[in-house]
């Protein structure tokens, strides 16, 4: 079902003479662990398959690799993002779907049936048949639009935690259409552009729209956010994981709230969970400037507010709620 590029995989190795090579999967490709080690071995270097969770690309385990004296790290099921500076080589494997998108469009043309002007966007997994998804959709009678901005690999590319590309072309649109698996960017696309959004999914051949589960995670920041209102002590959480490092949007949160007359102390971890905050029973709140999603999607697991840069400003007042979803929640 998905493309493991197993010739390039062995190529890469060979031309880097790697012996010790780690491999990180998400979870959808974990199943497929002991396929890619055999095809790793077959090219006579060692596989040591990563059993961590991965997020994204932005969740490189370049520590772990340098603890195992891997000398390439090989990163399934993501494209890689601009301006990580890493000391082991690394190889991206996208592992594009092999699956027609064809069902899940056509059923996506009921949900779309209002609209005239639609935008177009697709995970790394699909971005490969975006040009079918617009045939279908235009010989249906709408007008497409696909977006593109510069650090994003491919035309109408949406990332977990970025969605530039859709947010381009978000003011010539009515609707937005999502080519992926799941509800998860889907979700995230409709929170960036606070756009109608339909998901198709290629692998269930069927089309959905996400924007009352949407609605909800909205419903949910304005209530964390207004439980914050009232913190007195904070706690500011730094991620330590490759691409989620954002320190000095840290200070400058910390500086902010201390301006705001609040307590402030500064976290840093790699994974931001509830049973790591519980730890911590006098903070009132939290600011996570790490991967946003953990604060839109999982807040209600954790036992205090958990808000993002931005909803801090709205609980301190600096900036108006419907300015907030105006500008989009990613």
């Amino acid at each position: 079902m998905f493309d493991l590029e197993e010739d390039r995989v062995k190529a890469e190795i060979a031309r880097l003479g790697a012996r010790r090579v780690f491999v990180q999967l998400p979870e959808g490709l974990k199943p497929a662990a002991p396929r890619i080690a055999s095809v790793i071995e077959e090219a006579g270097a060692l596989a040591i398959i990563s059993a961590d969770p991965c997020y994204g690309a932005c969740d490189l385990a370049v520590h772990e690799a340098e603890i195992l004296s891997a000398d390439l790290i090989i990163h399934y099921g993501h494209s890689g993002m601009p301006g990580l500076e890493i000391g082991v080589p690394i190889l991206y494997v996208e592992a594009r779907a092999n699956v027609s998108v064809r069902d899940a469009v056509e059923d996506a043309l009921k949900h779309l049936e209002p609209w005239d002007n639609i935008g177009l966007a697709a995970t790394v997994q699909h971005v490969h048949a975006l040009n079918e998804a617009r045939e279908i959709l235009e010989g249906a009678g709408k007008r497409v639009y696909v977006g593109h901005v510069a650090g994003l690999k491919y035309h109408g590319q949406v990332l977990g935690c970025d969605y530039r590309n859709a947010k381009a072309i978000s003011d010539l649109v009515e609707a937005f259409l999502l080519i992926g698996g799941g509800l998860f960017h889907a979700l995230g696309l409709f929170l960036a552009t606070m756009k109608p959004t339909i998901v198709a999914d290629p692998f269930e051949g069927k089309a959905r729209r996400v924007d009352d589960e949407a609605n909800r995670v909205i419903n949910r920041r304005w209530m964390d956010i207004s439980e914050a209102m009232g913190a007195r002590r904070w706690g500011v959480i730094t991620g330590l994981k490759t691409g989620q490092t954002n320190l000095e949007s840290s200070l400058r949160i910390k500086g902010d709230l201390e301006a705001a007359e609040k307590e402030v102390v500064l976290l840093a971890m790699r994974e931001v969970t509830p049973e790591a905050l519980m730890e911590f029973p006098s903070i009132e709140a939290y600011v996570n400037t790490a991967c946003p999603r953990i604060s839109l999607y999982e807040s209600r697991k954790f036992p205090r507010p958990l808000l993002t840069p931005r909803e801090v400003y709205v609980a301190l007042g600096k900036m108006r709620w419907e300015d907030y979803l105006r500008l989009g929640m990613l």
